[in-house]
């Protein structure tokens, strides 16, 4: 079932979304503890979202060509994303909260990142499988 989520929200939060629907490849990798959503767009974009046997989605991470639909993945994150770009001078941008933590870094045609809610991942996860 595809499923593309927003940071804190539920797996199904953006299934409707236009921008994550146009996906071309999905898959799904159970882990110990969560599953790992892998989902590769037509820019060759791939974001990765960690997801706990709940349905919370705890981290997503991405890498590729073009940034992701940030808005969307972040969620109410994203704020505290656009706040940290306004501020910083150069690459990389770190939001490092007890409650959130969002690295991004790159260029034209060659960007990465990831963000995680430490609070929400699961017991006994270590958060660092969140890249």
């Amino acid at each position: 079932m595809p499923a593309h989520a927003t940071l804190g929200q539920n797996i199904n939060t953006t299934a409707g979304d236009p921008l994550w629907t146009h996906a071309v490849t999905h898959t799904v990798s159970q882990r110990a503890g969560y599953v790992m959503h892998l989902i590769t767009f037509p820019s060759g974009t791939v974001v990765r979202e960690y997801v706990s046997l709940s349905g919370m989605v705890f981290g997503v991470a991405w890498e590729g060509p073009t940034l992701p639909d940030l808005r969307t993945a972040l969620g109410a994150a994203f704020d505290q994303y656009i706040a940290a770009t306004a501020t910083r001078r150069a690459t990389p941008l770190a939001v490092s909260q007890s409650d959130l933590v969002i690295v991004s870094t790159g260029h034209l045609r060659a960007f990465a990142g990831h963000a995680y809610l430490p609070l929400a991942a699961p017991a006994g996860i270590d958060i660092s499988v969140v890249q």
